[in-house]
């Protein structure tokens, strides 16, 4: 099989993020109940009174009872410190799943992305362009006053003086303000760069037994980059799981590394694209590029045929892990 499957004339993210949307997002609702649920568990806490400080009226919470700022303060730090358990533990397993799958931060950017994609869109209308830009601000606005509730009780908004409320709502707009521009501006930049919770990842991320695999068995890749291209944070997932020294000499920050174990978020991008490729060709069942299983050397560990054909040759097969 040879020559590319479906002509790919800009490679660039935007345009395969197009193509893959007119063929039908495979992860797309998959992705909105993960990140629903995220935003759920953000909103139960403060809002059922598990936790809340109270920095406007001393109204603290702990587990539904009104406590003192210390205690209350313990029981924050408690909380958050459970929420990161929850995704390192997810970490050890799928790596950064949650960087991809269920960080509200990292949606915002794909909501910026989704406003670009009506732009592109010739059939597309000024008012679905406006709808996306409406439900980008609105998912903003949620996870802001999530992000509120932990600190200052909602009545304030109704209850509070005339300066209080002045506050909350201008802390409200900075930080939606915000976030909004970033899904313009910064998007997953902001995810490769700057995020503390990914810089930190990046050095604890462990090889996990799942994640994205990669083998020309049973179907050969033909090199037609759009994996590359459509990657949110500029890997190629072709070489994902193989010695860094091989795949890309000027990232290797140690012995053992192995290339873009750290930086790779699992979001499924680079498997949708692949998907799209070979759509052209229903003979073609198994992608080169796949959510899969791996062996402790990197290679797809789905299935006994392919780490046989991969055995011979470095970086046939490879894994985000």
């Amino acid at each position: 099989m040879t020559g590319p499957m479906l002509p790919i004339e800009d490679k660039d993210r935007m345009r395969i993020l197009s193509a893959v949307a007119r063929r039908g997002a495979a992860y797309q609702l998959t992705r909105i109940v993960v990140i629903t649920l995220s935003q759920l568990i953000l909103l139960a806490v403060p809002l059922s009174g598990l936790v809340r400080l109270d920095l406007w009226g001393g109204h603290h919470l702990l587990l539904g009872e009104p406590v003192e700022f210390i205690p209350g303060l313990k029981g924050f730090v408690v909380a958050v410190a459970i929420l990161w358990g929850v995704t390192f533990t997810t970490n050890i397993v799928v790596g950064r799943f949650f960087c991809g799958w269920g960080c509200p931060v990292g949606y915002v950017s794909r909501l910026g992305e989704d406003v670009d994609l009506r732009r592109r869109d010739r059939k597309g209308s000024r008012l679905r362009t406006l709808v996306s830009h409406l439900l980008g601000a609105a998912f903003v606005a949620t996870f802001v006053g999530a992000i509120m509730l932990w600190w200052v009780d909602w009545r304030v908004l109704f209850e509070g003086s005339v300066k209080a409320r002045a506050i909350t709502l201008a802390v409200f707009v900075a930080l939606w303000a915000g976030g909004y521009l970033h899904a313009f501006v910064w998007r997953f930049g902001f995810c490769r760069s700057a995020c503390p919770i990914g810089l930190y990842y990046r050095f604890v991320t462990s090889r996990t037994p799942i994640g994205i695999v990669f083998s020309n068995s049973p179907s050969p890749c033909i090199e037609c980059g759009a994996c590359e291209k459509i990657c949110p944070v500029d890997i190629d997932p072709k070489s994902l799981g193989r010695p860094a020294e091989e795949a890309a000499p000027e990232s290797v920050d140690g012995p053992g590394e192995r290339y873009g174990d750290a930086e790779c978020i699992r979001c499924g991008d680079c498997v949708e694209a692949c998907r799209m490729i070979f759509a052209a060709h229903p003979e073609v069942t198994t992608p080169p590029l796949r959510f899969g299983w791996v062996d402790r050397k990197g290679r797809d560990a789905s299935s006994p045929g392919t780490k046989a054909s991969s055995a011979g040759t470095s970086g046939t097969s490879a894994s985000a892990r």
